[in-house]
């Protein structure tokens, strides 16, 4: 029967000395259910401690019966030893050598060769200048092969001990898979949150449409301090993307992060972007980004892209699909219909396409379709890596090799073989790309002043609820008050009758407390007017009016005050 080896049980009682203490410091943790499930093996330690030393050796005392063999042994080994000494010190001019030599694990001594005849013996070996024959003398043959056979028994006792232990761990296999695989889950969860504080990312929301806020790709958090977050937003009823702009401008670098947020939403992970971002949960997710070309596989460039392609046109419908210059291995005329043909299918499949481009044809294709929407990575005097959606970006080429140190003469040479027409377009995309810049500052302008609006609205209304809360205690509690006294006073002439002193105080009382209060004239205020409540006894400004009521401010609450609770200011 098979048996773990020294080696294995070490590695078993470590793991459980692991889960030991695993256990021991989330035992008061929050998070201590997870551990709760772990089993305990403190015993099988125990009993792995009797067997195995510190060395990883199996201890003398494991059994009687392996403490017998090797006190059998020592003590044998100790009598060959002996013997062997015995001889070197009697006979040193036959040997070459004082020290014992073992050989094949068996004691020899080391005979001149010209001597060999004197040593009775068995000789087991010569050394390779043929001086020296290592011989096992006659005196210790019996003793030794009694070694060697007290070794063979201490081999199988030591194997009897694994086996016997391994039978008392055998029980507890199915705990130890669970355990382990409740250690590995439990290793990726605190690996995603470790991920999820260093990136500061953020659950994931899941929908029907991509809505990315100021996302970006981990590498690039790693790399780089300022990483321009992505800020992608897709309707349901516009599914394909074109994404166009200059070289280097970061359209590729849109499409990895799309799809690595799409995986890591779908994987459980918090992806590195805004509270809010949304992402649907794809049954597939297909790239084409970069060059396949395989000269072991005899594909060209433009073959290991359709063969991408064709992968993701047999996919589910609900795939995300990244296409990085789609259709750019080819001629202009043939690669604008092939992009065109495809995109429109990926359409009618509903499926969710992002796809790069420089075909201008391709922009004007995707802006006369419903389904499909433009978009473009922002270039001003340089890219300013930017997705703007809704308006497609020219590719800027001459003005990007011109910063790249390409000479002006050559930059003026291409500007002139350049349609006119095309330039004129660049130059318009550049126009409404600054118009719609423009018009999102704004936007975010306004968003912030409505949030401070609301901000200010709701701190008012907080001090207007405390206020009210305030004058409610208040008034309560002199009504208690009133109370209280008014039952001392009928007791106190339940008591002592209605004698002239309680009689006044009784009446001094009402008088203070209940007297009707005087009618007084209404109080019509302007519009402006620091007028004061009465019933409040402060002074506020009149806002508005409305049926017959005006509204005042008193530090920022607005009540709504009838006339006859008004009076004037100016009159005081």
């Amino acid at each position: 029967m098979s048996c773990l080896t020294i080696e294995n049980f070490v590695l078993l009682k470590n793991f459980f000395i692991f889960l030991h203490n695993l256990k021991k410091r989330f035992k008061k943790s929050i998070v201590r259910n997870y551990f709760n499930k772990i089993h305990e093996y403190s015993y099988i330690v125990g009993e792995i401690d009797n067997i195995i030393d510190h060395e990883n050796q199996i201890k003398d005392k494991a059994s009687q019966e392996l403490f017998r063999i090797r006190s059998q042994k020592k003590e044998t080994k100790n009598r060959v030893l002996k013997t062997l000494k015995t001889l070197l010190q009697n006979r040193s001019n036959l040997f070459t050598d004082s020290n014992i030599v073992e050989r094949s694990g068996r004691y020899v001594l080391p005979v001149k060769s010209n001597f060999k005849k004197d040593v009775v013996g068995i000789v087991h070996s010569y050394s390779n200048s043929g001086e020296t024959v290592f011989i096992e003398p006659i005196e210790i043959t019996d003793d030794s092969a009694k070694v060697a056979d007290l070794e063979n028994r201490e081999k199988e006792e030591i194997d009897a001990i694994l086996r016997e232990l391994t039978d008392r761990i055998r029980p507890e296999i199915e705990n130890i898979e669970e355990d382990i695989e409740q250690v590995v889950g439990l290793d990726l969860l605190f690996a995603k949150v470790r991920f999820a504080n260093e990136f500061r990312a953020t659950r994931p929301l899941f929908g029907d449409s991509i809505n990315i806020i100021d996302g970006y790709h981990p590498i690039l958090g790693l790399v780089n301090d300022s990483v321009v977050p992505l800020n992608l937003k897709m309707n349901l009823n516009k599914r394909i993307l074109l994404i166009s702009g200059p070289n280097a401008g970061g359209k590729t670098v849109v499409l990895k992060t799309v799809g690595l947020l799409a995986l890591m939403a779908k994987c459980g992970l918090f992806i590195p972007a805004a509270e809010g971002s949304c992402i649907p949960f794809f049954e597939e997710i297909y790239a084409d980004i970069g060059d396949e070309q395989s000269i072991e596989s005899h594909l060209s460039t433009f073959s290991a892209h359709i063969k991408q392609i064709r992968e993701a046109l047999r996919g589910s419908k609900n795939s995300l699909v990244l296409l990085d210059e789609l259709m750019s291995q080819t001629s202009v005329e043939e690669g604008s219909a092939l992009a065109a043909a495809i995109i429109e299918e990926f359409a009618r499949r509903k499926s969710i396409m992002l796809a790069t481009t420089h075909n201008e044809n391709l922009k004007i294709f995707v802006s006369q379709k419903e389904d499909m929407v433009n978009a473009g990575m922002e270039f001003t005097d340089r890219p300013t890596y930017r997705l703007i959606v809704g308006i497609p970006q020219p590719s800027n080429a001459i003005k990007l090799v011109s910063r790249l140190g390409i000479g002006n003469a050559i930059v003026r040479s291409a500007r002139l073989y350049l349609d006119k027409e095309r330039l004129s377009l660049n130059e318009v995309f550049e126009d409404l790309s600054k118009e719609l810049k423009a018009v999102q500052e704004e936007r975010e302008k306004l968003s912030l002043l409505s949030q401070e609006y609301e901000s200010k609205l709701h701190r008012l209304n907080t001090k207007k609820k405390e206020e009210l809360a305030q004058l409610k205690a208040k008034y309560k509690s002199e009504l208690i008050q009133a109370k209280r006294s008014i039952e001392r006073l009928v007791k106190t002439l339940k008591k002592d009758g209605p004698k002239p002193n309680l009689v006044h105080e009784a009446r001094r009382f009402f008088d203070e407390k209940f007297r009707p209060s005087e009618v007084e004239p209404p109080y019509y205020p302007k519009m402006g007017e620091i007028v004061k409540i009465r019933e409040l006894k402060k002074t506020g400004q009149v806002v508005a009016e409305h049926q017959g009521k005006f509204k005042v401010s008193l530090d920022n609450i607005y009540f709504w005050v009838d006339p006859r609770d008004i009076e004037s200011v100016r009159a005081e």
